[in-house]
Parts: structure tokens; C-alpha cells; sequence
């Protein structure tokens, strides 16, 4: 019954695909619209920075703040047509990985590499979130098709394509840098495909991509580097704990639960393979150069110092089809039949996770989802307090919490602003910091019981109440709120301390 089914999707790969991809597509697409989950502090940033579109911001490229504008241009401002745009990409990009693995390789190849995205476990967590790696995987996909139809045309649409893909990956994560990382370890790793990347095409589509994201570049240009330096201090290396083993194989273990156990395994396979063969071919080379690299180096970073588990996702596109072509060439199918199968229930129940707190509760996770919970009670308690007196604005000391209430509070009156910083080290604090005009009398809400490091700047201060939100049945999220009267003038502004603990 699976082999006649895997038969035909294999005669028809392009309806088979549509039939699963819209499948799969509608199934997150109804979590989003039923999951009770609360947008992340990350997803509330994005969304704020999409309310006043510029070429950068403090900590990331623009291009995820331009996606959701145009999402909640279109659909609205709920958290489900801010995280639309990720099951839509996620979609669109898998279908690409079917036309580069065609192309590559074989149809065979092809339809396998977009099946195995879609379910990889990192694609079906990310497709119920908004994240800059989901533009950012998109547009690598695209590169990554453009390459391989350059190998065989010397159509300029690929070259434009392939300059615009770069471009538009950079506007989107700084990441996409690696894919020019991966093109200079192919070129230097036989002649076959550096006589394929000295075509001047490559000069023309390096000059298209600077031309894309040359505005980015102006505006860093304009405020200090503040996105790169911000993404060169992420790294945090320190002297005084440079070697961090643990941390190294921790994040390996995460990259096989990104891309699956069984996938994993083909690739372990496969690379083993590969290496002790006399000679590996040239399609092979460029996809194991445009990966390798990136686990290499992140791997490093992680002990050195730390790595997020995203950190490599790139990494993810090239090694998909190869580990798809890997296992193709091999007598046995099952272990992609396999590989799908575990895959697909891990998706099924990450869906669950997201729509059920039942399911959540269940299995022990609910440390998991405590950032995405308790937001629009707290938020609608501020609003009312803050309505309830003359203040002229709302204050916060947390990065993550100004990012969460502002969205949870956007129909408030009252402006809502950043302790200031003399030194910025987020958006909000270099852009949206309390100013001496509204601080003649201020809401401060944290979540630390002990401010004097900011009372101290105000006239006086009084605690006047705090907000509890329950969050499961063993966490809660408590927001102390003083009231804060000035005026006070910026130069007694004192710097932020240390970020408050998380959820407890």
C-alpha cells in the first residue's frame, strides 16, 4: 500500500506536492488560528518595528518588520496574521528545494527535499511563529535554485535572481552571509565548480545583491553599525570561559532534533560515506560546502561561548537535498518513508502543543511556552491603571516585557517608553527611551520589587500595586507598579542594570 502510494507520488511529483503542501499548509494554518499561545517578546518586537518602517533596526535587518507590515496591511493585527506569513514561506520554500533538487539531481530528489523540509521538526516549529530565519530560509532556497539553473543556463533571470535572493537574505538575517562562505570553500574545492564561480555572472549577481542591501548598509552607516555590532556582541565571547564542551555537543544534539533523528542519521551515513570514497561528486561538493561550513563555525561559537540553536538553520537547506540524493542512490527506500513518517507525527503533535494547553500540561512543557502566556490579562490590567490617573506614560526596564505589552497595550492612550540607557543595546531603548517631557508623572511597571536605581531619578515614588498573572498551575508572572512623579531632567537618568529573571 505505502510503496503503490510512494509510486505514484513519485510519477506525479508536482500534484502529489500541491496535494501535501496545501495539506500541511491548512493544518497550521488552523493552529494559528486556534492556538491560545500569546505572540513571543521576539515576534511583539518585530511586530512594534513594523509600525514605523525604516532600512534597519537596532538588532536585526528590516526585512521581517517589512513582512509583517504587509501581512497586517492586509489581514489585520491579530497574532495570527502577524505569523501567517511563516506557514506561507515555509510552503514556498520547500516547493523551491523540489525545483533545485530536480535540478541537481533527479525529480526523485526533488520531491523528497521539499517532503522532508515541510516536516522537519525545525520547519514545523517555525512555521507557527514569526522569525527572521523564516525569510531568511526562503530567500537561501532561492539562491540556492538560481546556482543550480546558472550550471546549466546562461539565462540572465538567474543571475538576477541569484543577486536578489543574496540581497533580500542579508535584509533579513545577516546569515546569508555564510552562502558566500559556502560558494568560496566550492570554488576552492575542485576545479569543476571553480571554473563554474569565475563566470563574471557571479561578479554581476555579487553587484545586484550589494545594490539590494545598500540601504541597510547607509542606514548602519548612519547609527554606528548598530546592527552589526549588535550581531558581532551575540557571539559574547569571554575570556574567562572560552571552552565549553558541553555546550558544543548540546548544540549538535539540538541540530538533530531541528532536522530529525532518522534524517540525521542519513546525513551521519552519507558524509561517512562520501569521505572514504575516492572521489565525491561535484553536485555533492557544492551542497556539502554550502553546509558544512556553517555547522563548523557555529559549532566553534557554541565553545567558545554559546550558540542558539537556530544559529545554523541554513545550513539546513543545501543539507536537505543532500541527504535526500544520499539516500535516492541507495536500494532501500525506506528510510525516507521512515524519516517522514517520524517526522510527520512530531509535527502533528507540535500542532497539538500549540492549539492544546491540554496537551502541553500532559506532557511537562509548560516551561516551554511561560514567555507566551499571561500577556493580554497583564496588558489590559496596565492599560486600565494607567487610564485610571493622569500619567504621562507607561515605563518599563525589560527589553522583553516593553516588547510584549506593546503589543498587548496598543490601544492605549498613555505613550509607552524604555528606561533610557546611556549606552542603547535594543530598539526600544534607542528609539522609544523615556524622555524628560513625560516624566512629569509615570506607571512604572517591573518585575523587580527593588528599583531605587530608577525611584531615585523621580521627585518621589510610591509602589501602588502589583499584577499577578497565573500562568500554569506552578508559575506565575508578577509586575510590581510605582507611581512616579518628576519632573526630572535626562542628565539624572542612570544607566539600566542587569535584565530581571525570567518567569518563575
Amino acid at each position: 500500500m505505502i510503496s503503490s502510494a510512494t509510486n505514484w507520488a513519485l510519477r506525479h511529483p508536482a500534484l502529489c506536492l500541491g496535494i501535501i503542501a496545501t495539506l500541511i499548509f491548512l493544518a497550521r494554518v488552523v493552529t494559528l488560528a486556534s492556538t491560545p499561545l500569546n505572540l513571543g517578546p521576539d515576534e511583539a518586537q518585530y511586530w512594534s518595528w513594523s509600525l514605523y518602517p525604516s532600512a534597519g533596526y537596532f538588532s536585526k535587518p528590516p526585512f521581517i518588520a517589512w513582512l509583517i507590515g504587509a501581512a497586517t496591511s492586509a489581514c489585520g493585527t491579530s497574532e495570527f496574521c502577524i505569523r501567517l506569513p511563516s506557514p506561507l514561506a515555509h510552503a514556498a520554500t520547500g516547493f523551491i528545494l523540489f525545483l533545485a533538487g530536480r535540478r541537481l539531481y533527479d525529480e526523485r530528489v526533488g520531491f523528497w527535499s521539499a517532503l522532508t523540509y515541510w516536516l522537519m521538526p525545525g520547519t514545523s516549529f517555525s512555521s507557527l511563529l514569526i522569525t527572521t530565519d523564516v525569510p531568511l530560509l526562503f530567500f537561501w532556497s532561492l539562491a540556492l535554485w538560481s546556482i543550480a539553473e546558472m550550471r546549466v543556463s546562461r539565462s540572465p533571470v538567474w543571475t538576477i535572481l541569484l543577486g536578489t535572493s543574496v540581497g533580500l537574505g542579508l535584509l533579513s538575517k545577516y546569515a546569508m552571509a555564510y552562502f558566500a562562505l559556502g560558494l568560496l570553500v566550492a570554488a576552492l574545492w575542485g576545479n569543476d565548480n571553480r571554473s563554474m564561480l569565475r563566470d563574471r555572472r557571479f561578479a554581476v549577481a555579487a553587484l545586484i545583491a550589494a545594490l539590494v542591501v545598500a540601504p541597510n548598509i547607509i542606514w548602519n552607516i548612519d547609527n554606528s553599525l548598530a546592527t552589526v555590532r549588535h550581531t558581532a556582541a551575540n557571539a559574547n565571547w569571554n575570556a574567562s570561559d572560552l571552552f565549553n564542551p558541553g555546550k558544543a555537543l548540546g548544540f549538535l544534539a539540538a541540530q538533530v532534533g531541528i532536522i530529525g533523528p532518522i534524517a540525521a542519521g542519513i546525513v551521519v551515513w552519507g558524509a561517512t560515506k562520501a569521505l572514504r570514497s575516492s572521489g565525491i561528486p561535484a553536485t555533492d561538493r557544492l551542497l556539502l560546502a554550502l553546509s558544512i561550513p556553517i555547522l563548523a563555525v557555529v559549532t566553534c561559537q557554541a565553545f567558545i561561548s554559546r550558540a542558539h540553536a537556530n544559529w545554523a538553520a541554513p545550513a539546513f537547506i543545501a543539507l536537505t537535498v543532500l541527504a535526500c540524493a544520499w539516500a535516492c542512490r541507495s536500494t532501500a527506500r525506506w528510510p525516507l518513508i521512515a524519516n517522514t513518517s517520524v517526522n510527520g507525527v512530531i509535527a502533528l503533535l507540535l500542532c497539538a502543543m500549540a492549539a492544546s494547553p491540554a496537551v502541553v500540561a500532559a506532557l511537562g512543557q509548560e516551561n516551554a511556552v511561560k514567555r507566551l502566556r499571561g500577556w493580554p490579562e497583564a496588558g489590559s490590567t496596565i492599560m486600565s491603571i494607567a487610564s485610571s490617573a493622569p500619567f504621562t506614560a507607561i515605563l518599563s526596564d525589560d527589553r522583553e516585557d516593553i516588547a510584549s505589552l506593546s503589543y498587548y497595550t496598543r490601544q492605549r492612550q498613555t505613550p509607552l517608553r524604555m528606561w533610557p540607557s546611556p549606552t542603547p543595546s535594543n530598539e526600544f531603548e534607542a528609539r522609544h527611551a523615556l524622555t524628560a517631557d513625560l516624566s512629569r508623572y509615570v506607571l512604572l511597571v517591573t518585575r523587580r520589587s527593588d528599583v531605587r536605581h530608577i525611584t531615585d531619578a523621580f521627585t518621589s515614588a510610591e509602589r501602588i500595586g502589583k499584577i499577578e498573572t497565573r500562568l500554569d498551575q506552578k508559575r506565575t508572572r508578577t509586575f510590581f507598579l510605582f507611581a512616579l512623579t518628576g519632573p526630572v531632567t535626562a542628565s539624572t537618568f542612570p544607566s539600566l542594570s542587569d535584565n530581571p529573571s525570567t518567569d518563575e
